[in-house]
């Protein structure tokens, strides 16, 4: 019997943090109960390359946990989104190796992953892409892709997962500005740290000997980004865990930390939309 050859990674140190939330879901999609499944998540890792020691050796129950915590609020998100627009338009930002899609698509919505040209080149060795999955292979702040986003005939999501908090603020401003402009009525839905909680991410990103990667943005309440813009109104704000019901089969340590992280909001969801 010939066995399946693994696909090398190359990437550098940034797109590097595209393995942790795909390591995240691989572990939750092989428990009995998980709150996400993800059998794409499955089929890349075991087909990777990729030494992923590092990870598994030094990272706790309650950082693998919390990737699949966002995978599992963003797909609702998504979902709640196509609900009320069944052919939407949606772009990830960031797409990175996310698998959304696989788990959200109703056959109607148009697709866009974004992301750097050696991202999403490697991006393609595990995903192919679509007519209705397209790549952007450039950075977000190279607005030359608002062009690449073709016929709007119902609306537009944009979502970020674990993305923005790696750029500086003023680049963020811009970003959020001219997106009002070019897509008034569009929604954008995100995950975001506090000032406390960038402290603790990138104690975890150390850890997993990624230094090279810290996080530069952190936020307090998505009013703030109210002020960047007037085109910009707040739909939905909530804690990272406030509306994912406990597991009997979680540590209480890990219960603790989730319930520490919603009392002192380290991280949240933000949903935004352009007037």
């Amino acid at each position: 019997m010939c066995s399946i050859e693994k696909k090398k990674v190359e990437l550098g140190k940034l797109q590097e943090t595209m393995v942790l939330p795909l390591w995240g879901r691989f572990l939750e999609s092989k428990k009995s109960d998980p709150l996400v499944y993800d059998p794409k998540a499955i089929e890349i890792i075991n087909n990777m390359d990729y030494d992923f020691s590092k990870i598994e050796n030094k990272l706790t129950e309650y950082e693998a946990l919390a990737w699949a915590v966002r995978s599992k609020i963003m797909d609702l998100a998504i979902e709640n989104f196509i609900k009320k627009h069944p052919k939407a338009v949606i772009v990830n930002i960031g797409a990175g190796l996310d698998t959304s899609f696989e788990r959200v698509d109703n056959g109607k919505i148009t697709w866009y992953d974004l992301d750097l040209p050696d991202a999403i080149e490697f991006r393609k060795n595990f995903i192919d892409e679509t007519d209705s999955r397209v790549y952007i292979s450039k950075s977000v702040f190279d607005y030359t892709w608002f062009e690449d986003i073709k016929t709007i005939d119902d609306n537009i999501l944009f979502i970020a997962s674990g993305v923005l908090m790696f750029f500086e603020e003023e680049e963020l401003k811009q970003l959020f500005s001219k997106m009002a402009s070019k897509f008034p009525n569009g929604e954008i839905f995100f995950d975001t740290l506090s000032d406390e909680g960038l402290k603790y991410a990138n104690d975890m990103m150390l850890k997993a000997g990624m230094q090279e990667s810290m996080i530069q943005w952190g936020i307090n309440s998505a009013s703030e980004i109210t002020k960047w813009n007037n085109k910009i109104e707040v739909v939905d704000e909530f804690s990272y865990y406030e509306r994912i019901p406990r597991k009997k089969e979680w540590s209480d340590s890990v219960v603790e930390i989730m319930n520490m992280c919603d009392e002192m909001k380290s991280a949240s969801f933000y949903h935004l939309k352009f007037k």
